[in-house]
């Protein structure tokens, strides 16, 4: 009996190691925001996300040369990115992925997990990049810093194959980053690489880098945060006449300071136009609507703020 008590005890305290230790990670939803944040990857598919157009390439581009290459850049985004288990995953083979919303200031919050000799990073308004590799010299440096440090504070880095955490915090130009809780960038600027000695861009996507090998990343949370120098955003003034539906669009994504997309991949709006309206003072979501209208499409506002102009009205 007492060694029979002995095995019972034992076991009981097994069983309560065993449930006590791993109390967080069962209470964790995947994917689920903490307050004040919205999910920028939702666990199930790309919404949200779009193929690669990098900055350079956006000011060579009208209207509807954009929508042409985005449906290029899209149609490989989804050979290469897929969702598994809540997990987003990148095979190696096709090109970054970058957010359909173009971002000022904010915060953000990415879990990602890297192989042997990966190498990634997180582009912040399109300009590279806060580090991700397996290096000595660790991960979250702002790697293509020339005149500002460009390397971590300290390695924070867990083990390849296991999960990290970044937080990053982007105002102005100046980024703050902790890596599994370690602070590894403090209130540095990032500069501009497209374009050496000038500002970064004002907004820009949140982008996935890639450089051909897999990567895994989950519970990326976004919480933007207000301009000061911006009260609100511009009313729509402006007066179309003939005009190509993606050129309006953008001009009054411009004016209005929202993302408009145009999601068209079987080319249904393609050649579609505003024959006339004259826009005077409009909100931004009346004058999406009201060009979309005059070009026989329809709209929606998706969980981010952004914009859809569809052929086909989505429930």
């Amino acid at each position: 009996m007492m060694n029979q008590a002995r095995w019972l005890a034992a076991g009981l305290g097994v069983l309560l190691a065993t449930t006590i230790a791993h109390p967080a990670s069962a209470a964790r939803k995947l994917n689920k925001p903490p307050k004040g944040f919205k999910a920028l990857f939702n666990g199930k598919d790309l919404t949200n996300w779009k193929g690669l157009i990098e900055l350079p390439q956006r000011k060579k581009l009208n209207a509807e040369q954009m929508v042409q290459a985005q449906a290029k850049a899209d149609e490989l985004m989804r050979a290469h990115w897929s969702v598994q288990d809540g997990i987003l995953i990148y095979d190696g083979k096709g090109q970054s992925l970058q957010t359909i919303k173009d971002y000022g200031d904010f915060e953000l919050y990415v879990d990602w997990k890297i192989q042997a000799k990966g190498d990634s990073g997180i582009y912040l308004r399109g300009n590279p990049q806060v580090q991700i590799w397996e290096d000595p010299v660790g991960s979250g440096g702002l790697f293509n810093n020339k005149q500002n440090p460009s390397k971590p504070l300290m390695v924070a880095d867990h083990p390849v194959g296991q999960w990290n955490t970044f937080y990053i915090k982007m105002v102005g130009d100046r980024v703050t980053i902790k890596l599994n809780d370690k602070l590894v960038v403090d209130n540095t600027p990032l500069e501009n690489y497209w374009e050496r000695g000038k500002p970064l861009p004002a907004t820009g996507p949140i982008e996935l880098q890639h450089h051909g090998n897999r990567l895994e990343f989950r519970n990326i949370f976004v919480r933007e945060l207000p301009d000061p120098s911006v009260a609100a955003a511009s009313a729509v003034s402006m007066e179309l006449i003939e005009t190509p539906l993606a050129e309006a669009l953008r001009r009054a994504g411009a004016k209005g300071g929202v993302t408009v997309v145009v999601d068209d991949p079987n080319g249904l709006l393609t050649g579609r136009r505003v024959g006339y309206l004259k826009l005077d003072g409009a909100s931004a979501e009346d004058a999406v609507g009201q060009i979309a209208g005059a070009a026989g499409a329809h709209v929606y506002q998706d969980n981010l703020g952004v914009y859809h102009v569809t052929a086909r009205r989505v429930k």
